[in-house]
C-alpha cells in the first residue's frame, strides 16, 4: 500500500524572517536562535518524495515559536542562548496576542486540519515534523547526527522509529539516536496533536538533524536516506 496520500510534512522553524519593526544583528538572524538552518531543505525533499503537503513557518521562532504551546515561557523568548532579544524585552500583552493570532493560531490550526483530513480520507496519517539542532548548546556537545523523536508508548511510532533507525544504521555512517537531543514527548506540536487527535493511526515522527551538516552535501544525503528508510516502513503493522 505504501504511504500514498498519507504523509504530512511540517517545518515550524523554517524561516528567520522578521516582520517590519523587528531587527537583529545579521549574525544572530542567521544563527540557530532564529531558525533551524537546513530544516526547510530537508522538509521540501521529503514532501516532494512523498507528494505530501508541506506546512512551513513564515517568521522567526523569536517572533513566536510555532513548536511551543501557549503558556510555555519559551513561546516568545526575551533571552535565547544568552542573547537578549530587544524586540521582546518589553512585550505588551496586546502585541503578544497579535503575534499569536497572526502567526501561531493559523499555522497550528492549519496543520491539525491537514492531519485530520488525511486521517479521515486515508485511515492513517504520518506526520513528519522536520527540525535541526545546534551541535553545541550551553557548552554541551550533541554527538548524534540524526534524532528520531517519538512517543515510545505509542506502538506505531515506536515500531516506525525502530525500523527507520535500523535501516539508517545499516546503510549510512551517521549516528542516529531515539529522542535525542530532545524528548519526543516534550512540549511541541506533535505531542499537542497526539492529545488533540487521540488516534494512534496519527503517527507523529519528529526528525532532528545536526546543524553541522546544514551547509554541506551530507544534508541532502541524509534527507534521501530518510526518504528511503521511511518508504520501506510503509507496511509495518499498525
Amino acid at each position: 500500500m505504501g504511504w500514498s496520500e498519507q504523509v504530512l510534512v511540517s517545518c515550524e522553524h523554517a524561516s528567520n524572517e522578521l516582520p517590519e519593526g523587528m531587527s537583529l544583528p545579521e549574525p544572530l538572524r542567521r544563527a540557530h536562535i532564529a531558525w533551524d538552518p537546513g530544516a526547510l531543505a530537508v522538509a521540501r525533499l521529503l514532501a516532494d518524495h512523498f507528494r505530501a503537503p508541506l506546512w512551513q513557518g513564515s517568521v522567526s521562532r523569536l517572533v513566536v515559536d510555532l513548536n511551543r504551546s501557549i503558556g510555555n515561557r519559551m513561546l516568545i523568548r526575551r533571552v535565547s542562548d544568552g542573547h537578549r532579544i530587544a524586540f521582546n524585552a518589553r512585550l505588551e500583552e496586546a502585541e503578544r496576542r497579535r503575534r499569536i493570532d497572526c502567526y501561531y493560531q493559523p499555522y497550528r490550526a492549519g496543520v491539525e486540519a491537514a492531519a485530520r483530513g488525511i486521517l479521515a480520507a486515508q485511515g492513517r496519517c504520518l506526520h513528519l515534523c522536520v527540525h535541526t539542532f545546534t551541535p553545541v548548546l550551553a557548552g554541551r556537545v550533541r554527538r548524534n547526527d540524526i534524532g528520531l523523536l517519538h512517543d515510545p508508548r505509542r506502538g506505531p511510532e515506536r515500531r516506525l522509529s525502530r525500523e527507520v533507525r535500523r535501516r539508517l544504521d545499516g546503510r549510512t555512517p551517521w549516528v542516529t539516536w531515539f529522542n535525542r537531543p530532545y524528548s519526543g514527548t516534550a512540549d511541541g506540536i506533535l505531542p499537542a496533536l497526539r492529545r488533540s487527535i487521540g488516534d494512534e493511526r496519527y503517527i507523529g515522527l519528529e526528525i532532528e538533524i545536526n546543524q553541522r551538516h546544514a551547509d554541506g552535501p551530507a544534508l541532502q544525503e541524509i534527507a534521501w536516506a530518510l526518504c528511503e528508510a521511511i518508504e520501506e516502513c510503509a507496511d509495518l503493522p499498525a
